[in-house]
């Protein structure tokens, strides 16, 4: 048996869906006696697990966020640690399952151990390079995020076989390290998500699986699952009242993910603010809604663009991927964002308001074949061995 082995990013859900995406895409290419394992660690392990796939668990780390604002070079550190004790679970998986390839999403050091084994690898990521800190404001930060961006696109592209950026150029938000990319070879694939396997249903027939009433106006708000982002569903709940006294027929929606309790927000939930735990199909919740509330993770965005629901994003403060994102989203479809230090009840309503005034949806500006060819390319490598 041939294995191909997936290292699936341990913070957040989005890199789940787009692996499992890329992979099912695979298997179309694959013959039959290759078989595809997964490994990840923390909220990611548990959601491959909860998809019934084959998956082996590693170190986990805890998201260093708190009330919408994310300490980056704690997050570096942790990264660069976290890695250090997951070689030692890739040698013990390598080991084990011998695999002919190792798919490696946004695992940054572990590239050369497999070149070392002699096993051909690939590289995804969705962030082609990474922003500096003014050195004599922070030298710490600032050497570290020299290092990580060198070694990112300038070493890593040389050291795997294939580099695959997860997201169109127009995300890419330097032009230097556009022609990085250019000068390294790195594939640009259009944003992967759930719902390249999973397609949404329409409205109505989401809302008749969720038993919501056609006349309801549907806002739900989710934060993805990485255990970040309770302010901001505390937020929407306290927006309720505000919202009752426009819109009566309102109904919210408060998906918590894998990484925050449900119980403490049910106990303080207004009148119309429905809780809900993990919801793995969340794509019904989307299609059936009229406005959505998101942190401005890249995976749950560029869902609610391909559904074509309305949308707010809040970027998590000192996040400069999802700072990114909010300005992607609003050159590519207008869409707007609030500040997560600036948020609010009296900042969300009338934002919700006049986003549940608009009666159209947006139409979709992706062609929806960024796993279709991932998965050729990571065949072709295949092939070649």
């Amino acid at each position: 048996m041939n294995r191909i082995l997936i290292l699936t990013s341990v913070i957040g859900g989005g890199h789940v869906f787009r692996d499992v995406a890329i992979a099912k895409e695979l298997e179309k290419n694959l013959p039959e006696d290759y078989e595809i394992i997964y490994a990840s660690g923390g909220q990611a392990y548990d959601m491959l697990r909860e998809e019934g796939l084959k998956v082996e668990k590693v170190a986990g780390i805890n998201f260093p966020a708190h009330s919408g604002k994310v300490n980056f070079l704690k997050l570096y550190l942790m990264i660069i640690w976290s890695e250090l004790m997951q070689l030692f679970s890739l040698r013990f998986l390598i080991n084990k399952y011998e695999p002919v390839l190792v798919i490696l999403d946004e695992f940054f050091f572990l590239a050369d151990y497999c070149r070392l084994r002699g096993i051909p690898v690939v590289f995804m990521c969705d962030f082609a390079g990474v922003p500096q800190s003014q050195f004599f404001r922070n030298p710490l930060s600032s050497l570290l995020e020299g290092f990580f961006d060198w070694y990112l696109s300038s070493y890593l592209s040389r050291r795997v076989n294939r580099w695959i950026f997860i997201g169109d150029t127009a995300l890419v938000p330097r032009e230097d390290w556009k022609a990085r990319m250019q000068a390294y070879n790195i594939l640009a694939v259009e944003p992967i998500t759930k719902l390249q396997f999973t397609p949404p249903p329409t409205r109505k027939e989401a809302r008749r699986k969720l038993n919501f009433s056609e006349g309801e106006k549907v806002v739900t708000s989710l934060v993805g699952c990485s255990g970040v982002g309770e302010y901001l569903l505390r937020a929407v709940n306290d927006s309720a009242p505000l919202l009752n006294k426009q819109i009566p027929d309102i109904r919210i929606e408060l998906v918590c993910g894998k990484g925050i309790d449900p119980e403490s927000l049910r106990l303080s939930a207004n009148n119309g603010v429905h809780v809900h735990g993990y919801v793995r199909d969340i794509e019904v919740f989307l299609a059936a809604s009229d406005a959505v509330v998101v942190q401005c993770g890249l995976t749950t965005a560029t869902e609610c663009l391909m559904i074509g629901v309305p949308m707010i994003v809040v970027p998590l403060d000192g996040h400069w991927e999802q700072t990114n994102t909010a300005r992607y989203l609003f050159e590519k479809a207008g869409i707007k964002k609030i500040d997560a230090n600036h948020i609010s009840a009296k900042v969300l309503t009338p934002a919700i308001v006049e986003l549940l005034k608009r009666s159209e949806r947006m139409t979709s500006p992706f062609r929806g074949d960024g796993h279709i060819v991932a998965a050729q390319k990571i065949a072709e490598i295949l092939e070649f061995h």
